[in-house]
């Protein structure tokens, strides 16, 4: 078992298998909005619990690469172990470590997902001018004005809106939302999403807070650095 977890040969076949399993849900995805159309609204693990485990003829690819992933990882972590148990030697010390390096992203980028799927909160809805929501965290949203900024003719060109956040009470943060200039604080991000103008102006907000953001930056830097190391020192000695 330990063997086929070193082999080169079972990452290769791991992640082809990824791929494919990923080619076939670009295909299952749109033939089915109803049950993967709530993806990008609610968490991951929110979702699976309550369109992915309820229609598996639909989502079996999507459990199927979950496995991949969970058997990648467990590849990614002894070689990487058994690399680093290895003896080194100051000529190819950043060339063996330049992989580790990769690995190391990876595997935070991962802890991100896992993270962001289980331990944070996505919540979205209208909020009318004037009104406040009630937050996790004990902490609660207001939406002081929608602001509204139409053309000559009458049509809306921008939009935004100034909101106040409070905690225990007391206001921790307040700022004007944009559709591109979102509000964060304390690793929660406050979104503009659209707005109504029929009766009280409202804005529809988004709160998402994903306590695996840092880890997925560091993933990412981590696994750039990586890479550009390796790919310098392959270039030198070409």
């Amino acid at each position: 078992m330990k063997t086929f977890f070193l082999s080169l040969k079972t990452t290769v076949w791991l992640l082809l298998a990824l791929i494919v399993l990923f080619f076939v849900g670009s295909y299952l995805m749109p033939a089915h909005r109803d049950v993967f159309g709530p993806m990008n609204d609610v968490l991951l693990f929110e979702w699976m619990r309550a369109a992915a485990l309820p229609h598996p003829g639909q989502t079996w690819w999507f459990f199927a690469s979950l496995a991949l992933l969970v058997l990648l990882t467990i590849n990614t972590l002894v070689c990487s172990i058994h690399a680093v148990k290895g003896r080194w030697s100051r000529s190819d010390f950043l060339l063996r470590i330049a992989p580790q390096i990769i690995h190391a992203g990876f595997l935070c980028i991962l802890l991100a997902h896992l993270l962001g799927a289980g331990m944070g909160y996505r919540l979205s809805g209208m909020l009318p001018q004037g009104a406040s929501a009630q937050l996790p965290e004990d902490r609660v949203l207001h939406l002081s004005a929608v602001r509204i900024y139409a053309d000559p003719s009458g049509h809306p060109r921008d939009w935004g809106a100034d909101i106040e956040l409070y905690e225990k009470g007391s206001r921790v943060a307040a700022g004007s939302l944009g559709p591109n200039k979102p509000l964060f604080f304390r690793g929660t991000g406050i979104y503009l999403k659209s707005f109504d103008l029929e009766g009280v102006p409202s804005a529809l907000l988004m709160v998402n807070r994903d306590p695996g953001a840092v880890w997925a930056l560091a993933g990412g830097i981590l696994f750039l650095l990586g890479s550009v190391i390796l790919l310098v020192l392959k270039w030198r000695t070409a």
